[in-house]
């Protein structure tokens, strides 16, 4: 069994059904996006039944719908601009670190892979790295990719910019945190520039996660504001207010175990 099969019988047929949508939404002719989707116009058709795609689930992947929807459509956007390279690369990573990640073991399992065997694909994405380290690098690799397909997030970073930094286990120095170096900054047209994590690249962030002694496994900045900040109560999410910007807090990711 290899892991291309679930992306292929589980992922890529769900995340087709998205583009196909988006890119009817963005004005895109049913000829045209099956030519992009790979797909017959008929299938394009019975995906644009709505009652007919709502009644489908990503059956094994712990995805969150609102996450699939921001990638699909940054995806989506790249295909209708004739950008096809970089539309393939994009799909392709983000599946690859969502398996990375351990989110689809589940679907894997069903597909008669041993529970010993659920963090091949972090190996193969991050063969250099332990096991622990390499899904650090996975969840904050994936999350620096999805906040980047959001058009809202660019308004969330503050004037000294943004980090994420996410820590392993147990954690004992700053070299077992992983953060972007230079931190997270926009454009002038708001799309959101960073460079890839590493170890050790935050001496801020990772201070602050090592001080609570594993109380949370992850920390973020952002911009302060007003709504921002009504926003986080009314979600229930924990923060701390720093002069011109809120320190968002993330509970342990669930433990993860061979």
């Amino acid at each position: 069994m290899f892991p291309e099969t679930v992306a292929s019988n589980v992922f890529i047929p769900y995340l087709r059904k998205l583009l196909i949508l988006e890119l009817r939404r963005l004005g895109m002719s049913q000829t045209d996006i099956a030519r992009l989707t790979g797909v017959t116009q008929a299938a394009v058709s019975k995906v644009l039944n709505k009652e007919y795609f709502h009644s489908e689930k990503v059956s094994g992947l712990d995805l969150a719908e609102q996450e699939l929807k921001a990638v699909s459509k940054r995806i989506a956007k790249l295909l209708y601009n004739g950008n096809l390279n970089e539309a393939g690369y994009l799909a392709n990573r983000y599946w690859w670190l969502v398996a990375a990640s351990g989110d689809a073991c589940k679907a894997h399992e069903r597909y008669g892979w041993r529970k010993s065997e659920r963090f091949i694909c972090t190996k193969v994405v991050y063969p250099e790295l332990d096991v622990s380290r390499g899904l650090v690098m996975a969840d904050l690799e994936r999350a620096l990719l999805v906040l980047s397909s959001s058009e809202y997030f660019g308004f969330l970073i503050p004037e000294v910019m943004s980090n994420i930094a996410v820590a392993i286990p147990g954690a004992k120095s700053i070299y077992d945190v992983a953060a972007v170096p230079g931190r997270i900054s926009r454009s002038k047209t708001n799309e959101v520039l960073y460079r890839r994590p590493e170890f050790g690249a935050s001496r801020h962030l990772g201070g602050i996660l090592l001080s609570i002694n594993g109380k949370f496994r992850a920390v973020m900045n952002i911009r302060y504001d007003e709504v921002i900040r009504e926003s986080l109560i009314s979600m229930g999410i924990s923060f701390k207010e720093f002069s011109s910007c809120l320190l968002y807090t993330s509970p342990s990711p669930r433990d993860r175990t061979r």
